[in-house]
């Protein structure tokens, strides 16, 4: 009887190694394979897990609210007399030869105060970055009163064969009464926090004064020596209620949620008006206050 030799390639072993490598397979991708490999479930639970995407605090849309201010209104009035001492002395020698109107009478000056007011904006948000507008109010007593250094002088006798003796004193104030702020908004959503910026343009209404006296004398040389004296003293002045002050401002600030559409803020903003009058002026302003988002 002969000896039957074995092969790894017999019908047997080729069947067995075939039904191992369908099972593998079965196996590999199997329903619970599949869902582990594409899509991971929760541990204890059937339900698929599907990453979320970031969600911030919504700062977009409309909202208002009111705030209390404190400021310090700044002021110079160094040149503010010059026009009205220029008008009252026109064509005289004396202020053609001496230049008394260059007196420097009236300061800068600056001081505080406090105020009430509103604000209300609209803010559109892109994730992170929020972009707005708002009006921004404030009713205050924001007065600036210039300091006073009144001087005296004696010129030498002039091309007119006169001399003065002059005596210069001034007064200057701005009261601010009402404040608008017409401002865009940059801001940065971090949770329930808003740091933002500030720029655009601001309005104010004010009561302004200024004033420039002058104890003058024409001095005329005696024969026999000394001066005959001359009075032609007075006062000029000009001043306007309710006058209308155009300028920019810039500032940052903080809001932060509260609740779902409650939020607190701080701010500070600084506005730079126009010179009026030959008054230059600015104002720092600090606001805190309370706001809701609809």
């Amino acid at each position: 009887m002969m000896a039957t030799s074995w092969s790894p390639w017999n019908k047997g072993t080729v069947m067995r190694r075939l039904l191992v490598a369908l099972g593998l397979i079965g196996l590999f991708f199997s329903p619970a394979m599949a869902a582990d490999l594409d899509y991971p479930s929760l541990r204890g639970s059937g339900d698929t897990f599907v990453p979320a995407f970031p969600s911030y605090f919504r700062w977009d849309g409309v909202y208002l609210g009111g705030h209390l201010a404190y400021g310090n209104p700044n002021a110079d009035f160094t040149t503010s007399t010059q026009p009205l001492l220029a008008q009252s002395l026109r064509q005289l020698t004396f202020l053609q030869e001496n230049r008394p109107d260059l007196v420097k009478v009236l300061g800068a000056t600056d001081n505080t105060g406090t105020g009430i007011g509103g604000f209300a904006g609209f803010n559109v948000q892109f994730d992170t970055a929020v972009l707005g507008f708002e009006f921004n109010y404030t009713h205050a007593n924001l007065a600036a009163i210039a300091p006073d250094f009144p001087i005296t002088r004696v010129t030498p006798v002039l091309s007119n064969g006169k001399a003065y003796q002059y005596t210069l004193s001034g007064a200057g104030s701005i009261d601010y009464t009402d404040i608008g702020l017409f401002q865009g908004r940059i801001g940065w959503a971090a949770g329930h926090f808003m740091p933002f910026l500030t720029f655009g343009g601001a309005v104010a209404r004010s009561n302004l004064a200024v004033s420039v006296s002058c104890a003058c004398y024409e001095l005329t040389p005696l024969p026999g020596g000394g001066f005959s004296a001359f009075n032609f003293s007075f006062t000029d002045s000009q001043n306007k209620s309710g006058a209308y002050m155009w300028g920019f401002t810039g500032g940052f600030g903080l809001e932060w949620a509260l609740t779902s559409n409650i939020f607190a803020r701080a701010d500070y903003e600084y506005v730079q008006f126009s010179p009026v009058w030959q008054i230059t002026s600015h104002l720092h302003l600090a606001h805190v206050g309370l706001g809701v988002k609809f």
